[in-house]
């Protein structure tokens, strides 16, 4: 057989001496086609609804239930949820996951345009499964605070900037480079003098330093260590005035988390709300399949090895997939 030889087989198989095609070529093979006459229970019909249409179809799982749409809503409560985003049911895995904070606010949303809808105890009940579900608030005192993290406006930052240097600072920031721009008013003592560093080549004041401390970087100084035979300057490293602007840029840096300890709690909620709106808001989804029930799967082969039933971990990869 050559080194392509074994793709055949999944084309193709041996039956009473005849090659035939693999079922593939006949009907779908990945889910099953065949119609659900009829199914024991409202979750079974659930799994059939997923199975065909991928999504909660009432009027299919009425069909092979011959149960009503209200027993069956009511025999899947807390299982299904009706979301009103997509004028439909989901599932609970797939209905409480994502951003569920940004999608109770717009659920919310919908409610205040559409108070005198029929769905509305339903939409509530949904809207209160997304509230328990979201993540723990994150306090002001649990957070560390980095001088030049993109998430926090540049307006925090020039406001602690133009009391350091007391001048009036403004800072910009650019999404598609990834770089701060900083402007100040005029320089003052602290910005020319405090926080000046003199290198061989060229000085860094501290406007230089804010626009490193914003990138968390540090300037690349060099000096002169003698002439060449062509009379250029032999160039190394200046450690000592290196040393110098980092620790003038720790300085703006740390200094950050100080200023931020002395504002009010207004700000510091505002702050705190915009970090959990942005970070704190995913929730993973949680499949639970401890609902299924296999009853043709045949275990007795792997009764020796003390297997006697289907972990919980693979009946929920069974109902995700």
């Amino acid at each position: 057989m050559d080194a392509g030889g074994r793709d055949i087989l999944s084309l193709e198989r041996m039956e009473n001496g005849k090659f035939v095609k693999a079922d593939i070529f006949e009907h779908p093979v990945s889910f099953a086609v065949e119609s659900h006459a009829n199914v024991g229970s409202p979750e079974e019909a659930l799994s059939a609804s997923l199975n065909k249409y991928g999504t909660v179809n009432l009027d299919y799982m009425r069909e092979i239930t011959d149960s009503t749409a209200e027993d069956l809503l009511t025999a899947l409560q807390g299982r299904i949820y009706y979301n009103p985003l997509v004028t439909g049911y989901e599932i609970k895995d797939r209905f409480i996951a994502g951003n569920v904070i940004e999608k109770a606010e717009r659920i919310e949303a919908w409610m205040g345009d559409n108070p005198e809808n029929e769905r509305m105890p339903e939409v509530k009940q949904a809207l209160e499964a997304l509230k328990d579900a979201e993540p723990q608030r994150i306090a002001f005192e649990d957070l560390d605070f980095n001088f030049g993290e993109r998430w926090i406006p540049t307006g925090v930052y020039a406001a602690y900037m133009s009391r350091l240097f007391d001048t009036e600072v403004k800072i910009a920031y650019s999404a598609s480079m990834d770089e701060f721009s900083v402007v100040c008013g005029y320089r003052t003592m602290k910005i020319t003098d405090e926080f000046l560093v003199k290198g061989y080549y060229r000085n860094y004041d501290g406007m230089h330093l804010l626009k490193h401390a914003l990138h968390n970087t540090c300037p690349d100084m060099m000096k002169s260590i003698g002439k060449d035979e062509h009379g250029n300057d032999i160039k190394m490293r200046d450690s000592e005035g290196i040393q110098l602007a980092n620790a003038k840029i720790d300085e703006i840096r740390n200094g950050f988390s100080e200023w931020l300890e002395e504002q009010s709690p207004q700000f510091k909620e505002r702050l705190v709300t915009m970090y959990n709106r942005k970070f704190n808001c995913f929730v993973r989804p949680r499949y639970d399949g401890s609902h299924q029930t296999f009853p043709d799967l045949n275990l007795k082969g792997l009764a020796s090895r003390g297997i006697k039933s289907v972990y919980p971990s693979q009946m929920d990869c069974v109902w995700m997939l």
